[in-house]
C-alpha cells in the first residue's frame, strides 16, 4: 500500500524526495543508485548494515521501480531517497575523511587517526569512551573549518556533497548528546533529531517530501512504549513536524485486521513471525475490519462528521501498535489508546503478512 501511495505521488503529483526510518549513511549509499538510475540495487541492500525490514524483497523492488524512473529524467528531475533516523557515529563519519582529501583541507594527521577510530566502532566500555572522545574532537574541529571553507569546498565539488558531509557532522554530534543520555533521554533526542533531518531533506528538495516509518512515530502528539523495559513517553517526531509546519505536515496512520508480522526477537536475535491476535472488541482494529472491504482508506475528520463514530472514537478505543522486536521475545503486537486525531487519514488492509526478507530467501 506504502510503495503504491509512493508511485502515485511521484508520477502524478511530482514529489521527489523520499524519507525513510533508516539511518542516513546506508540510504545515502542507495540513493546514488536509485539517482543514477542505474547499477546492482539488490546486491547492495543484501551487503550494508541497515534495518530488517529495508532488506527486504518489497523495499528492494520499490527502490528499483524509482532507479528505472530516474533512468530517463534529467538529473534535476530525479527522486532522491533518504534516511532520516539518528545514525551512529561509525556510519555519521562515513565519507568525512574521503572528502576533506578531495577539497584539499588542511587537517593534522591527528585528526583522521581520529576519524580512523570514530569509524572503526566500540567493542567494550574504554573502546565506547575513546571513540566519543575523538567524535568530540572531530566535531570540534571540523564544524568552524566546514563554514570557514563553505564557497571554496563547495566549487571543489558541489554544493550537494557539501552538504551531506556537513550534516553527517550534525549526526555525529546529536550521537554524542544521545550518548550522554538515558534511554527515555536518547528516545526523546532520537524523535527530535528524525524531525530535524527531515526538515533539512525538505530544504532541499523543490517538491513535498515523503516520509515512510512506524506510526508511532508519524503520529502527532506522543510516541509511547509500555513495557519490557522499555517504557517511553516522548513527544513524537510527527508533532515536532506538526509544529514546525502545521496543516502542510499530514500523517498518515496504517491499520491492520488480522494476519502475520516479522519482528526481532531480543533475546535470539532472530527476526521471527507472530501471529497477529483478534483484537478487543470495539477497538479500532476490531470496528475497521467489519467493513466489507480488504482494503480502505478513511478521512479522519470525516469519521468525526459522524454522530456514531465521533462518540465511538472520542473514547479512545485504542489501535495498534506493532514493535519491530522485544526483548524478551514475546509477541511484539500491542495496544495504544487512541481517537484517531493523530492521523489526519488511515488505510486499513484487513490481513498481512510478513515480509520476505533478502538475506533469508524466506518470511
Amino acid at each position: 500500500m506504502r510503495f503504491g501511495l509512493i508511485r502515485l505521488l511521484v508520477e502524478e503529483f511530482g514529489v521527489r524526495a523520499v524519507g525513510f526510518e533508516a539511518p542516513f549513511d546506508p540510504l545515502h549509499r542507495i540513493d546514488d543508485l536509485v539517482a543514477a538510475g542505474e547499477g546492482n540495487i539488490r546486491h547492495l541492500v543484501a551487503e550494508i548494515d541497515i534495518y530488517h525490514p529495508i532488506k527486504s524483497e518489497t523495499m528492494v523492488e520499490l527502490f528499483e521501480w524509482l532507479q528505472s524512473f530516474n533512468m530517463s529524467r534529467p538529473p534535476e528531475d530525479r527522486v532522491h531517497v533518504y534516511g532520516f533516523d539518528m545514525t551512529i557515529i561509525e556510519a555519521a563519519t562515513n565519507e568525512i575523511g574521503p572528502y576533506l582529501e578531495q577539497v584539499g583541507a588542511d587537517v593534522d594527521a591527528s585528526l583522521h587517526e581520529d576519524l580512523d577510530t570514530t569509524t572503526s566502532g566500540y567493542g567494550s566500555d574504554d573502546e565506547r569512551q575513546a571513540l566519543l572522545e575523538c567524535a568530540r574532537r572531530v566535531h570540534a574541529t571540523l564544524e568552524p573549518m566546514f563554514d570557514a571553507n563553505e564557497s571554496a569546498w563547495v566549487d571543489a565539488i558541489s554544493r550537494r556533497a557539501y552538504e551531506h558531509v556537513r550534516h553527517r557532522l550534525h549526526l555525529v554530534d546529536r550521537q554524542i548528546k544521545a550518548h550522554e543520555r538515558d534511554y527515555e533521554g536518547r528516545m526523546a533526542l532520537r524523535d527530535e533529531t528524525m524531525a530535524e533531518n527531515v526538515e533539512w531533506i525538505h530544504r532541499r528538495s523543490m517538491s513535498p517530501v515523503i516520509i515512510w516509518g512506524a506510526n508511532s512515530h508519524l503520529n502527532r502528539g506522543r510516541h509511547v512504549l509500555a513495557g519490557a523495559g522499555w517504557d517511553v513517553d516522548v513527544q513524537s517526531m510527527g508533532e515536532w513536524l506538526a509544529d514546525a509546519y502545521g496543516e502542510s505536515y499530514c500523517p498518515v496512520g496504517f491499520e491492520l485486521g488480522g494476519g502475520r508480522v516479522s519482528a526481532l526477537d531480543g533475546e535470539t536475535g532472530d527476526v521471527v513471525d507472530y501471529s497477529i491476535p483478534d483484537p478487543p472488541s470495539a477497538s479500532i482494529p476490531d470496528v475497521f475490519r467489519q467493513v466489507g472491504e480488504p482494503l480502505f482508506y478513511v478521512s479522519i475528520d470525516g469519521l468525526y462528521d459522524a454522530p456514531s463514530t465521533r462518540k465511538w472514537l472520542r473514547k479512545r478505543p485504542g489501535r495498534h501498535n506493532i514493535w519491530g522486536g522485544h526483548p524478551d521475545g514475546d509477541s511484539p503486537v500491542h495496544y495504544v489508546p487512541s481517537d484517531l486525531s493523530e492521523f489526519d487519514w488511515v488505510f486499513f488492509v484487513r490481513e498481512t503478512s510478513p515480509l520476505v526478507y533478502l538475506d533469508r530467501g524466506q518470511r
